[in-house]
Order: structure tokens, then C-alpha cells, then sequence
């Protein structure tokens, strides 16, 4: 199987950012400087899973036979990023004890979203 431009991209923007979280889960303990410390601890994580999610999310669908639910527009984004927030943030904590809910996350969720989104359109063209 031959992949396309997009699902090039797409591949790209699922896995660099898996490995910035595994650069990020060896370092952010260390990182002494007070703000950036607390945003690699507490948020990065899930901007970086704002990011591969609509990665992973268009790629799976340019293999199947739905590819016109491709998120493609600003809007597809901010509603995929507060979706997937909601549904880790505040449904998931109701399920699993050890899970808490972080509004901020829920911004970096549409955050990383929009980095996809912002990215991705100029690679594209």
C-alpha cells in the first residue's frame, strides 16, 4: 500500500509526538524552571494527545470508506478537541478512581487540535 501526501502527514503528526511524550516523561520531573515545569507535569502531555488524536483520527478514516468525516475545518477541531477534553476530563474521572478531571487539559486537548490543524494545512500546501 502506497500512502498519499496527507496520510504522510498524518503519520508524521501521530508519531513525533509520541516521542516528545517519551522525551517529556524522562525530563519533566527534572525541569526546575517554576512555569515550565508545572505545563510540562500537568499539561504538554495532552496538548501532545490533542495532537496525534486528530492525527490518528484522519489517517484511520483516509483508509476507510468514510473519509468525507475527515476533520478538515477550524470547527471540526475546537468541537474533536472539547470532545475527546469532556470525555477524558469529565466522564473517565466518574470511572476510573486514579483519573482526575483538569479543565486546563481540556484546553491543551483543543489546543493541540488546532496545532494539527494550523500544521497541517501548511504542509499541505
Amino acid at each position: 500500500m502506497r500512502l498519499n501526501k496527507r496520510q504522510k502527514k498524518d503519520l508524521l503528526f501521530f508519531i513525533v509526538p509520541l516521542i516528545l511524550f517519551q522525551v517529556n516523561e524522562l525530563i519533566k520531573a527534572d525541569v526546575q524552571i517554576p512555569v515550565l515545569g508545572y505545563l510540562l507535569r500537568c499539561h504538554f502531555n495532552d496538548y501532545l494527545g490533542g495532537i496525534s488524536f486528530a492525527a490518528y483520527l484522519n489517517f484511520i478514516l483516509s483508509l476507510s470508506n468514510w473519509t468525507s468525516f475527515q476533520l478538515t475545518k477550524i470547527h471540526h477541531f475546537l468541537v474533536a478537541g472539547l470532545f475527546c477534553g469532556i470525555c477524558w476530563e469529565v466522564i473517565t474521572p466518574l470511572f476510573i478512581k486514579t483519573s482526575t478531571g483538569d479543565a486546563w487539559d481540556i484546553i491543551a486537548y483543543i489546543l493541540g487540535m488546532l496545532t494539527y490543524w494550523y500544521y497541517g494545512r501548511k504542509l499541505a500546501s
